[in-house]
């Protein structure tokens, strides 16, 4: 087995867009508001297609590729992470426009519920990781620590803190094991029956010296 990590390219935006629809297939969140088999068949990638649209320009967007295969995505933000220029902008307004043409009045609810989301981060500066996901047919291969690797190692040599949420019971302790430490539970998505729980991790050597 080959993997390796790197930055995701513009070019590959589109296969990006659509390993993250196939891993977040089971999202109760994005489910709910984005509902029906077939039109969420297109909404999807284009929901995921505008957010990395957006996110390119942080310059922390990874890839992880094994034997050559992309596997994996991780979308973060940096702390004063760089705003899009207007084409990344302009992209991803189409993707948005595509998930409102298919969802008029849900979207609505998911697009506001991910803007709300963004007033529970961290007041200090900090890495936020919007969406990380590994192509289901290879996942707990140890796939996902690999793709983090990068943020976590830069984290801890500047010691910043990072910052997730995850809709998904079963990968609290995945993040336990990378250091997170479990917050709080949020669903600012009106009417969802499921929210999100928020993890934070302090940088390794922050940790060791508090002891």
């Amino acid at each position: 087995m080959n993997v390796g990590v790197g930055r995701l390219s513009s070019h590959e935006c589109g296969s990006a867009s659509r390993l993250l629809a196939r891993a977040f297939a089971e999202d109760p969140i994005i489910t709910y508001f984005l509902y029906g088999r077939l039109r969420r068949r297109i909404a999807f990638p284009a929901f995921f297609h505008a957010v990395l649209e957006e996110m390119l320009a942080s310059g922390h967007v990874y890839a992880v590729r094994w034997d050559g295969k992309l596997s994996g995505v991780a979308a973060w933000l940096p702390p004063n992470a760089q705003q899009p220029d207007a084409g990344a902008r302009r992209a991803a307004a189409r993707q948005r426009a595509l998930v409102r043409m298919l969802f008029p009045r849900a979207s609505q609810g998911l697009f506001a519920g991910f803007v709300a989301m963004e007033h529970f981060h961290p007041e200090s500066p900090h890495w936020y990781l919007a969406f990380v996901g590994v192509e289901p047919t290879i996942q707990s291969h140890g796939i996902g620590r690999t793709l983090l690797a990068p943020v976590l190692e830069m984290a801890d040599q500047t010691e910043t803190l990072c910052y997730l949420e995850t809709p998904f019971p079963r990968t609290h302790e995945f993040y336990e094991r990378l250091g997170f430490v479990r917050q709080s539970e949020l669903n600012p998505f009106i009417g969802a029956p499921e929210g999100a729980i928020s993890f934070l991790r302090e940088p390794v050597r922050a940790v060791r010296e508090a002891r």
